[in-house]
């Protein structure tokens, strides 16, 4: 039994009960009934959280048994940590939405050795990209000081029992959340490069470890995608010298952007070239622009005059656009020191627009 999945599972409708205020002697006799029947319980998790639960686990019993909850009082529930999804505490909007409009599969998948304790708390799988919420428990807190990303390594995955591997899937993306207890892990599978698509429903097995741990944490993890996406094939080109630059994909989720481009030499025997040096900003039809989270590209052959694929993913759109703007710049360089970026005066790279392969893309059409 895990208070922590019994505190995000519970679903009070609070309109029915009215405000009440309890006397003294009241709440110490809601206390002690509260803090016996925690201590009845001895698996280690339980005994762990006590300290920070006996209150939180002291307000749910007077919500069940008794009704009494003000309005304030439940606005302040939700905001307590303890009850708060990783995803709801990283800067990604995606993330925070796939917690705030319940996509997210809350989970509670461990594994535990020499004490420390790695948990799986949830997951989501939006058809672009994979992304797992872990926490560490330590008993000893000896790893109060390192970022539990910086303590993880040799992390691998097995898909259905098959290893992922460059050829079929991204790298492995970091992000922080709410502390160093916790990171939480992204990928995207390689459909758009050359690779295989996930399934809808699977089986993930991740594999990690922890510093000055022998034996790795092996955890199963089941990831079904949400569906819910708009998925544009425009395939559009613009031309610039002798770079042809064509937006292939986009598919638009509440939780993830993905744009997939392709950039080719149309003379491949010429020197201009930009496709390594191309980026890209997205805007909606008001101006509002996404924010680039991750991405990763490949060249369509081992050849180096090969078409080169990327595949990036972007905070989603708050409601679904009229039209996208895509708008390609590369960055301006420095002849000395060679190859470090131009700053203007607030010390931020300058880049340089390149109108001739911008794009707007109707989301109600597929021109």
């Amino acid at each position: 039994m895990s208070i922590y999945k019994d505190l995000n599972d519970m679903n009070i409708d609070l309109e029915q009960y009215e405000e009440q205020n309890l006397t003294n002697f009241e709440k110490k006799k809601w206390e002690k009934r509260i803090l016996k029947k925690i201590c009845k319980e001895k698996p280690s998790h339980v005994k762990k959280y006590l300290g920070v639960t006996a209150t939180v686990a002291m307000i749910f019993s007077l919500i069940i048994v008794t009704g009494l909850i003000s309005p304030t009082m439940a606005a302040t529930m939700k905001e307590v940590p303890l009850l708060s999804s990783v995803f709801k505490f990283t800067g990604d909007l995606g993330l925070h939405a796939a917690d705030e409009k319940g996509l997210s599969t809350k989970l509670n998948i461990s594994a535990t050795h020499e004490g420390f304790t790695l948990n799986v708390t949830e997951v989501v799988y939006d058809g672009t990209r994979v992304a797992i919420g872990i926490e560490r428990h330590d008993k000893e807190g000896e790893n109060a000081k390192e970022n539990l990303s910086e303590q993880m390594s040799n992390i691998e995955f097995l898909l259905n029992g098959e290893p992922l591997n460059h050829t079929n899937f991204s790298s492995v993306f970091e992000q922080p959340s709410k502390d160093k207890n916790s990171v939480i892990l992204e990928f995207a599978d390689l459909k758009n490069q050359g690779g295989s698509p996930f399934p809808k429903q699977f089986n993930l097995t991740l594999s990690a470890t922890i510093t000055g741990i022998s034996e790795p944490f092996k955890m199963d993890i089941p990831v079904s995608d949400i569906g819910n996406y708009v998925n544009l094939q425009p395939n559009i080109s613009r031309k610039y010298k002798n770079n042809q630059f064509t937006i292939e994909q986009i598919m638009l989720t509440p939780i993830t952007t993905s744009i997939t481009t392709r950039i080719a030499l149309l003379d491949k025997s010429t020197s201009v070239d930009f496709r390594e040096g191309i980026s890209i900003e997205v805007y909606d039809e008001q101006g509002h622009e996404l924010k680039l989270i991750h991405g990763n590209g490949r060249r369509e052959t081992n050849k180096g005059n090969s078409d080169l694929i990327m595949d990036l993913r972007l905070h989603p759109f708050e409601t679904l656009p009229k039209a996208i703007t895509i708008k390609p710049y590369i960055h301006l360089y420095n002849d000395y020191p060679k190859g470090t970026y131009q700053e203007d005066e607030n010390g931020d790279p300058v880049i340089q627009y390149i109108p001739e392969l911008e794009i707007t893309i109707p989301i109600n059409s597929q021109e």
